[in-house]
Protein backbone atom coordinates (compact mmCIF):
# COMPACT_ATOMS: atom_id res chain seq x y z
CA UNK A 1 0.00 0.00 0.00
CA UNK A 2 1.52 3.32 -1.04
CA UNK A 3 1.46 5.84 1.32
CA UNK A 4 0.70 9.55 0.50
CA UNK A 5 1.45 13.09 2.18
CA UNK A 6 -2.22 14.06 3.54
CA UNK A 7 -1.06 17.96 2.63
CA UNK A 8 -0.18 17.63 -0.87
CA UNK A 9 -1.81 14.23 -1.67
CA UNK A 10 1.47 13.34 -3.28
CA UNK A 11 3.15 9.87 -2.91
CA UNK A 12 5.08 10.51 0.52
CA UNK A 13 8.62 9.96 1.08
CA UNK A 14 10.04 6.57 2.52
CA UNK A 15 10.20 7.73 5.92
CA UNK A 16 11.79 4.53 7.23
CA UNK A 17 14.47 4.82 5.43
CA UNK A 18 15.55 8.67 6.19
CA UNK A 19 14.13 8.54 9.91
CA UNK A 20 17.07 9.52 12.41
CA UNK A 21 17.03 8.61 15.71
CA UNK A 22 19.14 11.07 16.95
CA UNK A 23 16.84 13.32 15.48
CA UNK A 24 13.60 12.07 17.11
CA UNK A 25 15.60 12.31 20.63
CA UNK A 26 16.72 16.10 19.66
CA UNK A 27 13.00 17.08 19.15
CA UNK A 28 11.86 15.64 22.17
CA UNK A 29 14.62 17.25 24.37
CA UNK A 30 12.93 20.44 23.95
CA UNK A 31 9.73 19.37 25.29
CA UNK A 32 9.11 20.70 28.92
CA UNK A 33 8.67 17.89 31.32
CA UNK A 34 8.03 17.19 35.14
CA UNK A 35 10.69 15.03 36.73
CA UNK A 36 9.56 11.94 38.84
CA UNK A 37 11.24 9.24 41.00
CA UNK A 38 8.81 6.28 40.94
CA UNK A 39 9.57 4.05 43.77
CA UNK A 40 8.50 0.69 44.95
CA UNK A 41 9.54 -1.64 48.06
CA UNK A 42 9.79 -5.43 47.14
CA UNK A 43 10.98 -7.89 49.78
CA UNK A 44 11.47 -5.21 51.70
CA UNK A 45 13.82 -3.85 49.45
CA UNK A 46 13.76 -0.47 47.84
CA UNK A 47 13.97 0.35 44.61
CA UNK A 48 13.65 3.55 42.39
CA UNK A 49 14.53 5.27 38.83
CA UNK A 50 13.91 8.60 37.49
CA UNK A 51 11.18 9.24 35.19
CA UNK A 52 9.99 12.34 33.09
CA UNK A 53 8.40 9.89 31.06
CA UNK A 54 4.99 10.59 33.24
CA UNK A 55 1.53 11.37 32.13
CA UNK A 56 -1.71 11.62 33.25
CA UNK A 57 -4.03 8.89 31.94
CA UNK A 58 -7.56 9.32 33.92
CA UNK A 59 -9.37 11.61 36.61
CA UNK A 60 -12.02 8.38 36.95
CA UNK A 61 -10.82 6.14 37.48
CA UNK A 62 -7.67 7.70 38.70
CA UNK A 63 -5.07 6.24 36.25
CA UNK A 64 -1.25 7.47 35.81
CA UNK A 65 1.41 5.96 33.37
CA UNK A 66 4.94 5.60 33.61
CA UNK A 67 7.52 4.12 31.44
CA UNK A 68 10.83 2.59 32.38
CA UNK A 69 13.68 1.52 30.06
CA UNK A 70 14.42 -2.07 29.71
CA UNK A 71 17.96 -1.38 30.68
CA UNK A 72 16.85 -0.19 33.89
CA UNK A 73 18.88 -1.88 37.04
CA UNK A 74 15.25 -1.86 38.75
CA UNK A 75 13.16 -3.11 35.84
CA UNK A 76 13.36 -6.51 37.23
CA UNK A 77 11.53 -5.02 40.47
CA UNK A 78 9.22 -2.69 38.79
CA UNK A 79 7.99 -5.51 36.13
CA UNK A 80 6.72 -7.22 39.05
CA UNK A 81 5.99 -5.47 42.27
CA UNK A 82 2.47 -4.21 42.86
CA UNK A 83 2.27 -0.57 44.55
CA UNK A 84 4.36 2.42 43.52
CA UNK A 85 4.57 5.84 44.61
CA UNK A 86 5.52 8.95 42.00
CA UNK A 87 7.19 11.39 43.10
CA UNK A 88 6.94 14.54 41.67
CA UNK A 89 10.35 16.29 42.21
CA UNK A 90 10.54 20.01 43.81
CA UNK A 91 12.34 22.54 42.08
CA UNK A 92 15.21 22.43 44.60
CA UNK A 93 15.35 18.09 43.76
CA UNK A 94 17.58 18.60 40.52
CA UNK A 95 20.26 16.40 42.55
CA UNK A 96 17.97 13.99 43.32
CA UNK A 97 16.64 13.43 40.49
CA UNK A 98 20.80 12.78 39.13
CA UNK A 99 21.50 11.04 41.83
CA UNK A 100 18.24 8.36 40.91
CA UNK A 101 19.23 7.95 37.24
CA UNK A 102 22.86 6.88 38.25
CA UNK A 103 23.48 3.12 37.95
CA UNK A 104 25.09 0.94 40.63
CA UNK A 105 24.62 3.27 43.32
CA UNK A 106 22.73 3.39 46.89
CA UNK A 107 19.31 5.83 45.30
CA UNK A 108 18.42 6.15 48.59
CA UNK A 109 21.11 7.77 50.29
CA UNK A 110 20.09 10.98 48.64
CA UNK A 111 16.80 11.38 50.42
CA UNK A 112 14.60 11.38 53.25
CA UNK A 113 11.82 9.33 53.41
CA UNK A 114 8.18 10.25 54.77
CA UNK A 115 7.90 7.94 58.10
CA UNK A 116 4.56 7.60 57.67
CA UNK A 117 4.39 5.22 54.64
CA UNK A 118 5.97 1.78 55.35
CA UNK A 119 4.01 -0.10 51.46
CA UNK A 120 6.42 2.28 49.03
CA UNK A 121 9.19 5.30 49.66
CA UNK A 122 7.78 8.74 49.79
CA UNK A 123 10.27 11.36 49.32
CA UNK A 124 10.27 14.27 51.46
CA UNK A 125 10.24 17.70 49.43
CA UNK A 126 8.62 16.29 46.12
CA UNK A 127 6.26 18.90 45.07
CA UNK A 128 3.40 15.94 45.09
CA UNK A 129 3.54 12.22 45.78
CA UNK A 130 0.61 9.93 44.10
CA UNK A 131 0.82 6.40 45.67
CA UNK A 132 -1.37 3.53 44.15
CA UNK A 133 -1.39 -0.44 42.59
CA UNK A 134 -0.40 -1.59 39.57
CA UNK A 135 -3.00 -1.51 37.50
CA UNK A 136 -1.38 -2.69 34.49
CA UNK A 137 2.20 -3.12 32.73
CA UNK A 138 3.16 -3.34 28.67
CA UNK A 139 6.01 -3.51 26.95
CA UNK A 140 5.94 -0.86 24.62
CA UNK A 141 8.90 -0.97 22.36
CA UNK A 142 12.02 -1.10 24.80
CA UNK A 143 9.89 0.73 27.60
CA UNK A 144 7.62 -0.85 30.67
CA UNK A 145 4.94 1.03 30.45
CA UNK A 146 3.24 1.34 34.24
CA UNK A 147 -0.27 1.85 34.36
CA UNK A 148 -0.77 3.05 38.44
CA UNK A 149 -4.49 3.27 39.69
CA UNK A 150 -3.95 6.34 42.46
CA UNK A 151 -5.14 5.55 45.86
CA UNK A 152 -3.80 8.37 47.85
CA UNK A 153 -2.40 12.11 46.28
CA UNK A 154 0.49 13.81 48.76
CA UNK A 155 0.23 17.44 47.69
CA UNK A 156 2.56 20.39 48.29
CA UNK A 157 2.60 23.88 47.03
CA UNK A 158 6.53 24.06 46.07
CA UNK A 159 7.08 24.62 42.52
CA UNK A 160 7.78 21.41 40.24
CA UNK A 161 11.42 20.63 38.74
CA UNK A 162 11.35 21.01 35.31
CA UNK A 163 13.46 19.27 32.46
CA UNK A 164 13.86 20.68 29.26
CA UNK A 165 16.51 20.77 26.65
CA UNK A 166 18.62 17.83 29.30
CA UNK A 167 18.93 20.74 32.32
CA UNK A 168 16.65 21.31 34.84
CA UNK A 169 14.66 24.11 35.09
CA UNK A 170 12.39 25.82 37.32
CA UNK A 171 9.17 27.44 36.21
CA UNK A 172 9.14 31.94 35.98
Amino acid sequence: MQKTDPRSGEPAADASAAFDPAELRRALAGMATSVTLVTTNVNGVAYGFTANSFTSVSVTPPLVAVFLAETAESYPAFARTDHVAVNILGADQGDVARHFATKGIDKFSAVTLHGDYDRVPVVTGAQASLLGQVHERWTVGDHLMIIVHVDEVIRTELPPLVYQNREFRKLV
